[in-house]
């Protein structure tokens, strides 16, 4: 499992008052037969899937969602321009997944609440 421990965004040199920021924390998760949902404190949901370990981040205070292919690759995308451009099959696979995990988190009154 540590072989697929990725840390994104862990090359990028840290700015003035970073420090000063809060973490999110983890709020709520969940296992499927597919991948691990992490609802976090501040609104963002991850999925991490289990089969080619992708990864999909979705950012309600940005509007956006990162992917993180197989190969480790990662971009980020506003959700107003997929829903005018779209995007390939393998992301819209991800997203409906996610979608359906997030309306299964909006449904648990206690993912919310930790």
């Amino acid at each position: 499992m540590s072989e697929h421990l990725l840390k994104a965004g862990a090359n990028i040199t840290p700015r003035d008052g970073d420090e000063l920021t809060r973490l999110p924390s983890l709020n709520y998760w969940f296992r499927t037969k597919s991948a691990i949902v992490l609802h976090l404190s501040n609104g963002t949901v991850q999925v991490n899937f289990f089969q080619d370990h992708t990864k999909v981040i979705l950012c309600p205070l940005m509007g956006a969602v990162t992917y993180i292919d197989e190969r480790r690759e990662f971009r980020t995308y506003r959700l107003s321009l997929l829903e005018e451009f779209g995007c390939s099959r393998e992301l819209a696979g991800r997203l409906r997944f996610a979608h359906n995990m997030v309306e299964k988190l909006l449904a648990n009154p206690t993912s919310s609440q930790r």
